[in-house]
């Protein structure tokens, strides 16, 4: 055969790896695959704002707490009519709050901050802001300010109604303590927080129970319940705490929920203070569930 021959042959072999692509898969003549189609990001679900109590139907829920002029050093009042008043109105799904010595409702709406889980959750609107605390299924926890210079700690909740409370048996409820103090630190007054326990026997009509409250940093110790007063079936219930100090001393509270599962309350002491000795007012509002 010929060198030519040869050559020829080589050369028709060579175009015909090309052609099919060759055992190495570099063919000028491949099929490139087809494009893959990016899947869609899904549109995330919007969390809806937190409730301030769960409620589905319309209704004004009772008021508990204290209230007084902006200015941290005045005497608290728990008077019903010094509260904010809050309602929740179904055809909108919406919250809507009353001012004290106000004939005027006005819608509040939830305000989102930077969503860090430490940021207390915030309504707005109406005249007032709230800054929500604890809350549970009935009941729930807040600070406000509003018109005219008012501030306050409060609870509210839908009531236990009468008859719906246990008559036998015990029960002991967990809560936790919100409101303010005259001693301040830089201008500011001091918050007070704190942890809260009732015990019940409702069989016998009897109460006890503890406050731990804490303000700014500092531990205000361990104060009990004394001159308690509760009744068989009642519906509220009321006492002092075991301190001598003069000041305004005193608890309230009422039951919340279809059968008293949960409790609200407002709460008032004198303390001493832990950094100059000298005596101060707290108070505030409380909220609980077995």
């Amino acid at each position: 055969m010929s060198l030519s021959t040869i050559r020829s042959l080589m050369l028709a072999t060579a175009f015909a790896l090309a052609g099919c692509g060759g055992e190495g898969g570099y063919g000028l003549a491949s099929t490139p695959p087809p494009p893959v189609t990016p899947t869609p990001t899904p549109t995330p679900t919007p969390t809806p704002p937190p409730a301030i109590i769960p409620a589905t139907v319309s209704q004004q829920f009772t008021v508990v707490g204290s209230s007084h002029p902006f200015d941290g050093v005045s005497t608290p009042t728990f008077d019903g009519s010094e509260q904010l008043q809050v309602r929740y109105v179904q055809s909108s799904n919406s919250y809507e709050v009353q001012l004290p010595h106000s004939a005027t409702w006005g819608r509040i709406a939830y305000l989102p901050i930077d969503g860090s889980p430490a940021d207390p959750i915030n309504y707005g609107g109406g005249g007032a802001h709230l800054w929500l605390g604890a809350g549970y299924q009935y009941s729930r926890i807040f600070e406000w300010s509003g018109g005219g210079g008012l501030h306050g700690f409060e609870a509210i909740g839908i009531a236990t109604t009468a008859g719906s409370v246990p008559v036998t048996g015990t029960a002991t409820y967990s809560g936790e303590l919100l409101g303010g103090t005259t001693e301040s630190f830089g201008g500011d007054t001091w918050d007070v927080r704190g942890t809260i326990g009732l015990s019940f026997n409702f069989g016998l009509g009897t109460l006890s129970g503890t406050i731990d409250p804490t303000a700014f940093v500092y531990s205000l110790g361990h104060l009990n319940f004394r001159d308690t007063v509760y009744a068989t079936g009642s519906t509220s219930f009321s006492g002092k705490f075991d301190t001598n100090l003069t000041g305004v001393n005193s608890f309230g509270g009422l039951f919340t929920g279809p059968n008293a599962q949960e409790l609200i309350g407002n709460f008032a002491f004198p303390y001493k203070s832990p950094i100059d000795g000298q005596t101060y007012q707290a108070d505030g509002a409380f909220v609980g569930a077995k």
